[in-house]
């Protein structure tokens, strides 16, 4: 009786472990093709939205860094709205902040100061917020920035 429950056990542990892997393979895809109607409807049936990720070999990422990396505020709203942890790390210790200003894309920056994300965060080679956003060129990114870290 016991060898069958825990074969059981397993066998279901295995089923919900290759459905879960085949939903955030199919959540990567719709994440990297910026398609935010498959991101929330994935989301919606349970895809977990911070799993680690690899966009490239050996370095783990988020969706939510790699969808404000991208440029789709739609996407990044989803994930956030999901429970995406905002100031989640990727292997170079950057944040999605830290990426969407270092991309010159103000909508996300703002929109991800407005849900919590720390603007103090800096990544593992010391670029700051602020830095990130000089980088990029986008003088309203920047004037954001310089606005909410002076308030």
């Amino acid at each position: 009786m016991k060898k069958s429950l825990l074969l059981m056990a397993l066998t279901l542990g295995l089923f919900f472990s290759a459905a879960a892997q085949t939903t955030n393979k199919e959540l990567f895809k719709a994440v990297m093709k910026n398609d935010a109607a498959s991101v929330e409807t994935l989301l919606k049936g349970g895809a977990d939205p911070n799993a680690a990720i690899e966009v490239m070999p050996g370095f783990r990422t988020s969706y939510l860094i790699t969808a404000a990396t991208n440029g789709n505020l739609a996407v990044v709203k989803a994930l956030v709205q999901h429970k995406a942890q905002i100031n989640a790390k990727d292997a170079g210790q950057e944040t999605a902040l830290v990426a969407a200003a270092a991309q010159g894309h103000k909508a996300i920056v703002e929109f991800l100061l407005t849900s919590g994300a720390d603007p103090k965060a800096a990544d593992g080679q010391g670029t700051t917020l602020l830095a990130a956003a000089k980088a990029s060129g986008n003088k309203d990114v920047i004037a954001l920035v310089e606005q909410k870290l002076k308030g």
